[in-house]
C-alpha cells in the first residue's frame, strides 16, 4: 500500500511538475530519469510524471472500479481517452471521451514538410499531468497500475516503464493499492519506489 498525503492547494495544470507546487507528493522513481508525483484533495487526485527535454511522456493510469469491477485506463498523450476492459479487452473509443477526469496532453508543435508529405510534430520536455475526480472511483484506497512511455533509455531508445514493477494491464492482481490519507502533506515530498517494464503487459 501507497501512502497519498493530501494537500491543501491543487497544481496549475500547465505542462510542468514545478516544484513548489508538487514537492510534497508521493514520488515514485522510474528507470531513465523519469519521475511520477501523485497527491490529492478533498475532490482530485492529482498526477504529474516529468522526464528528460528529449522526452514527450505519454501516461497512463489504470484504475480499478472497485464498485463494478471495472478495469479504466486514462489515457494522455497528444489527445486523452478513457478505455474499460471488456473480455480482456480494451475497447475500442474515440478521442476527448474523457468523463470525471481531465488532463495535460503533449502539446502540437507544428509540421514538418517531407517527400513523404506533411507530418504533426509534438513538443518535447513537457511533463504529464492528469487529475480525477474522487467520486469516479469509490473508496479511500484505489488499486492502480501506472505507465509512463515515449521517453528514452540510457541508449537512446524509446521505451516504456510500469509502476508497480511487473504489472499487467489487464489483470488488477498485479497492481498496487493507493490510499488518500487525510494527513496534509509534508514540505518535502517521500518516496516510493520506481519501476521497469520495457512495453505494455497484457
Amino acid at each position: 500500500m501507497t501512502k497519498l498525503d493530501k494537500t491543501a492547494n491543487g497544481p496549475l495544470f500547465d505542462g510542468r511538475c514545478a516544484p513548489h507546487e508538487w514537492n510534497a507528493a508521493t514520488r515514485l522513481e522510474f528507470p531513465a530519469g523519469i519521475k511520477v508525483f501523485l497527491m490529492h484533495d478533498e475532490h482530485f487526485l492529482f498526477v504529474c510524471a516529468a522526464g528528460k527535454e528529449e522526452d514527450y511522456i505519454v501516461l497512463d493510469l489504470y484504475i480499478e472500479n472497485s464498485a463494478s469491477g471495472q478495469l479504466h485506463n486514462l489515457h494522455a498523450s497528444a489527445q486523452l481517452r478513457e478505455r474499460i476492459l471488456v473480455d480482456d479487452e480494451w475497447s475500442e473509443s474515440g478521442w476527448w471521451n474523457h468523463d470525471g477526469w481531465g488532463g495535460f496532453w503533449v502539446p502540437f508543435a507544428g509540421v514538418t514538410a517531407t517527400e513523404e508529405g506533411t507530418h504533426p510534430g509534438f513538443l518535447r520536455g513537457s511533463h504529464r499531468e492528469i487529475q480525477v475526480l474522487r467520486s469516479k472511483f469509490s473508496g479511500d484506497a484505489w488499486n492502480m497500475t501506472i505507465g509512463v512511455s515515449a521517453v528514452f533509455d540510457e541508449e537512446n531508445r524509446r521505451s516504456g516503464f510500469f509502476y508497480p514493477e511487473g504489472a499487467a494491464v489487464t489483470d488488477e492482481s498485479t497492481w498496487t493499492r493507493f490510499s488518500f490519507s487525510e494527513e496534509l502533506a509534508r514540505e518535502a515530498g517521500h518516496s516510493g519506489s520506481g519501476t521497469s517494464s520495457g512495453s505494455e503487459r497484457h
